[in-house]
């Protein structure tokens, strides 16, 4: 069997949509979590330098930062400093880290723990090593401050975190137990409870080892600690710089038993605790509820059911389009929910099985989060195959090489789009080229071995000549960077040859599998990076190459006359080996999460296979395409009911498609 054009289902996974604080408001993006880094112990941060190697660290709380390079998933010692830590508590430990904004130049960093002997906290600055970036000088520049925690060993506060303005913040916690029992938060004689700005852009050896910035509320000669920024918090545990044009801070700050609030927090600012806690008069101090005196939350959060504590988080300012910009990440400890905050909406986006202890941005703005219980997963936004329109559902879509037009008919509408793009003897190979979340109309050329590209995002064409004679196109995105990449299998020489989008110009070549192999890239191991993949029809096995860790895999599943038409079946971003059999019109499918195998009847013995999810769960849907009637027919993974619609005629070529054996 020969494959003329492959469009491979992009990895997607299924979303639980809840009420979030009474409201039940469905959520209007699909997103999972991509699995990044596992076998860590206690992540609480994951953050980048900034500095143009597009390294990312990561914090364990019990004293180790680890580092990963750029492009893999294995982590090494950056620093270990897990003998000057307290991990007593399950609040205590190395809980944050912030890298000077001329890092690249000085290689200074800075990090927040609780120490041993007393659980005071300390931010202490160091420096990474001059002849290995990835490694850091164990022996700590110096202390820059120390603040008193002898009570409690909860409400520690974690983050610290350069502002735009240059100075270095950080948020405290009031000093733990319940309703604040020193009334810390509120005494601006006292660091804890508060928001801190210091200057540390000093000489080595100078003490104070910081500077006061000259703008602080309670600087000089006015009554109060001059470090404080904002006073009235609770335990502002993660909190973070809006990178765009705003530059806001916005933090989420723990609740005791009522509600999780996020503020947005401004110099001299009061924000309520133990007075408030949210909107609402806590009873501890009665005649300061006077609600003029304090600021209240951006937004709150009823602790129903089992959530019980904010995960500050980070606003959207990434290059992926994962979410709409200036979107107000956040979660929920103890449920591992996602939520999203609009400017007036918090949107539960995704119920995870993580206990997710902080948000971080990479290099690009990105956004990933690390789960307690050892991993750091990458938030990306799910895609279906062939979906024009970008309502994350596949468009039932023909082209007709007779006359070289495209017909859509878009779901979110059901409006069609007729475009005219190709020519006699074109190949459809409809991707997302341009990182959308839009599929663009796109043909290959054999005769010429030409790409053509429509571009979505600007209604432009890229036109780029890639293959030789007897190739197969095989376009998927190799490399993570959302785009898909121009690339073929060619069966002369079991040869794959795939021109990277990171790096335009460039290309890799991988010899895998053999002239009569039927070249199945997709994400098999969820990282989000196509797999090269045959299948072998002579011996029914399938065989790929890992990209996740460069690891070969092997499965016999199938028969010599089966067409595989792999996707993601049971939503859990990973590609199921998945098979048509024409001769009975059974779908063999081995699913990724339950390794068990399932079979299902749906087809007849001329119809296509045509994977796509068409009811945008987050799944892939078994579905035909029966060339002689031009009927789509399509089992919804939702709910499984049939769709049928009539959209094409004899000779059409659907995407995404597979040719019949």
């Amino acid at each position: 069997m020969k494959i003329r054009g492959i469009f491979l289902s992009i990895v997607v996974a299924i979303v639980v949509t809840a009420s979030v604080a009474g409201q039940g408001i469905p959520s209007p993006l699909t997103i999972r979590l991509q699995p990044f880094l596992s076998g860590l112990s206690l992540p609480v941060q994951v953050t980048s330098a900034r500095d143009g190697s597009k390294r990312l660290f990561v914090v364990q709380q019990r004293g180790i930062i680890r580092v990963v390079q750029p492009g893999t998933n294995v982590f090494t010692d950056f620093l270990n400093i897990s003998s000057v830590v307290s991990s007593s508590g399950n609040e205590r430990g190395l809980l944050g880290l912030a890298f000077h904004p001329q890092y690249a130049a000085n290689r200074r960093f800075f990090v927040y723990y609780t120490r041993p002997a007393d659980g005071a906290i300390e931010i202490a600055e160091y420096q990474a090593s001059s002849s290995n970036p990835n490694q850091a000088d164990p022996t700590p520049v110096r202390t820059i401050i120390t603040i008193p925690h002898p009570s409690f060993s909860n409400h520690n506060g974690g983050t610290v975190a350069f502002g735009p303005d240059g100075f270095l913040y950080a948020g405290t916690g009031d000093g733990g137990s319940g309703n604040d029992p020193q009334n810390n938060a509120q005494n601006i004689n006292v660091l804890l409870g508060k928001f801190l700005r210091i200057d540390i852009n000093t000489p080595v050896g100078q003490m104070p080892t910081y500077n006061i910035p000259p703008t602080n509320p309670y600087a000089g000669t006015v009554p109060g600690a001059d470090e404080i920024y904002a006073i009235g918090m609770r335990n502002p545990y993660r909190f973070s710089f809006d990178r765009g044009g705003t530059n806001q801070l916005w933090v989420g700050d723990v609740g005791q038993d009522a509600v999780e609030e996020v503020d947005i927090v401004t110099l001299g600012g009061n924000y309520g605790w133990r007075v408030y806690e949210g909107n609402s008069c806590t009873g501890n101090d009665p005649g300061l509820c006077i609600p003029t005196n304090y600021i209240p939350p951006v937004f709150q959060y009823a602790n129903a059911g089992a959530r019980c504590s904010v995960t500050g988080g980070v606003v959207y300012r990434g290059t992926q389009n994962t979410f709409p910009n200036g979107t107000y990440l956040h979660a929920d400890y103890c449920t591992g929910e996602i939520f999203t905050w609009n400017g007036s909406t918090q949107t539960m986006l995704l119920d995870s099985p993580r206990l997710l202890s902080s948000f971080g941005e990479d290099d690009d703005g990105e956004v990933y989060v690390t789960g307690l219980a050892g991993t750091v997963d990458k938030i990306v936004r799910a895609r279906a195959s062939a979906d024009f329109d970008g309502d994350f559902r596949t468009d039932t879509t023909i082209f007709r090489p007779s006359t070289g037009v495209w017909y859509v008919l878009h779901t979110s509408n059901d409006t069609n789009r007729i475009q005219q793009f190709g020519t006699s003897g074109d190949q459809p190979v409809s991707e997302d080229y341009d990182a959308d979340n839009i599929s663009d109309i796109a043909v290959y050329r054999p005769s010429t071995n030409g790409w053509s590209i429509f571009r979505s995002s600007n209604s432009t064409v890229e036109n780029v000549t890639f293959g030789l004679a007897g190739d197969i196109p095989t376009q998927g995105d190799y490399d993570g960077d959302a785009r898909a990449d121009i690339a073929i299998y060619r069966p002369s020489t079991g040869t794959w040859w795939i021109r990277r989008s990171t790096s335009p110009g460039s290309f890799l070549a991988t010899r895998f599998g053999l002239s009569s192999d039927i070249p199945v890239a997709s994400d098999y191991d969820g990282d989000g990076k196509y797999d090269i993949s045959v299948y072998r029809p002579s011996e029914g096995i399938w065989y790929r190459l890992n990209s996740i860790n460069n690891s070969f895999f092997a499965s016999r599943f199938g028969l010599a006359e089966d067409v595989p038409a792999p996707g993601d079946f049971d939503g859990d971003g990973r590609s199921d080996l998945t098979l048509y059999r024409p001769s009975t019109g059974t779908w063999y499918s081995f699913l990724s999460t339950t390794s068990s195998s399932l079979a299902t009847r749906f087809g007849i013995s001329s119809d296509v296979p045509v994977v796509g999810d068409y009811d945008g769960d987050g799944r892939d849907d078994i579905a035909v395409f029966r060339e002689s009637a031009g009927e789509w027919y399509a089992l919804r993974s939702s709910n499984g009911t049939i769709f049928a619609t009539r959209w094409g005629t004899s000779g059409d070529l659907p995407a995404p498609r597979y040719d019949a054996p």
